[in-house]
């Protein structure tokens, strides 16, 4: 059963959706210029909203009638037929809201934000369908696939009012959402990957097996990568591990392999899979992760 939207009106959610909408437009209109426009062209299989005209838009697409009723310009817009529905999982666990005492840039909730917000609104672009499942040990708030271009705004609350919270279950996650994703779809998962008990395997197995196209994204701090920290610290889990103290400089370098391990264990078993695994510090400009997500695009929809 699909949920209905209800919006907040708080000024704080309000100032991060705006925020939020800025940054996924200006990355996503810098990646499309040039060479990289969408390639989506020809008819329109049914009418789904007006919006006020703006320079750019299809003077055949003005609703004429409209304007000799009201005198201002407004284009039809459509929902264009399209092979693609597309999925975001994003990983919302107590986990992602790490920050660092060190602090510049984004931090990770909002790197991970932004890339779910930027990769709908390429969706939205290029006439595809995109929905947003939420979760940590269950699914949070979830927003099904549409493709009219007003639905951006119901990702982009979703995902605004959201907090990090909780421990991560991805394979229970999966296993209650998956009789909703239509084969032949993409699935997007955001994630840190901090869990212990997930079968992350098995679960990869299982969209494959669906004919779903899935896209790993692996999303970590500099910190948690690198452990960079200097003398007794007593570190506190964000998820339900207890307390722990200690010299960072006396594991640093096994907690650097382990990591490594770690993310090389995650590519080798995502290629097995035919699953396409991108890690990403918050540190790495979204646009290269986005350019990888558009090629992946343009390579489904090639003849």
């Amino acid at each position: 059963m699909e949920e209905k939207e209800t919006f907040s009106y708080d000024p704080e959610v309000l100032a991060r959706i705006s925020a939020l909408k800025l940054r996924a437009l200006n990355l996503v209109e810098g990646l499309l210029s040039g060479n990289h426009r969408s390639r989506h062209k020809g008819s329109s299989v049914e009418f789904a909203e007006y919006k006020d005209y703006s320079p750019g838009d299809e003077i055949r697409h003005i609703d004429w009638k409209v304007v000799g009723k009201t005198d201002k310009y407004h284009v039809k817009q459509f929902e264009q037929s399209t092979n693609l529905k597309c999925t975001l999982l994003l990983d919302c666990s107590g986990s992602m809201g790490y920050v660092s005492p060190k602090q510049s840039g984004m931090i990770k909730m909002d790197y991970a934000r932004t890339l779910a917000a930027s990769i709908s609104c390429l969706l939205l672009k290029q006439f595809d369908a995109v929905g947003l499942t939420l979760f940590n040990d269950k699914v949070m708030h979830y927003i099904p696939p549409r493709s009219k271009t007003s639905h951006l705004q119901h990702i982009l609350h979703g995902l605004s009012t959201i907090e990090p919270q909780g421990v991560t279950r991805v394979d229970q996650v999966i296993e209650k959402l998956v009789e909703r994703l239509k084969s032949r779809g993409m699935l997007v998962l955001i994630s840190d990957l901090f869990a212990r008990e997930d079968n992350i395997q098995r679960n990869l197995k299982l969209l494959v097996s669906r004919g779903l196209e899935v896209v790993l994204f692996h999303v970590l701090h500099p910190d948690e990568v690198s452990l960079p920290f200097e003398g007794d610290i007593i570190f506190e889990s964000l998820e339900d591990d207890p307390q722990i103290g200690l010299d960072p400089q006396d594991i640093r370098e096994e907690y650097q392999k382990a990591v490594q391990t770690q993310i090389e264990s995650y590519r080798s078993l995502c290629l097995g899979l035919g699953v396409d695994y991108v890690f990403l510090e918050t540190t790495t400009p979204l646009d290269q992760a986005l350019s990888y997500y558009l090629l992946k695009r343009q390579s489904l929809t090639k003849v």
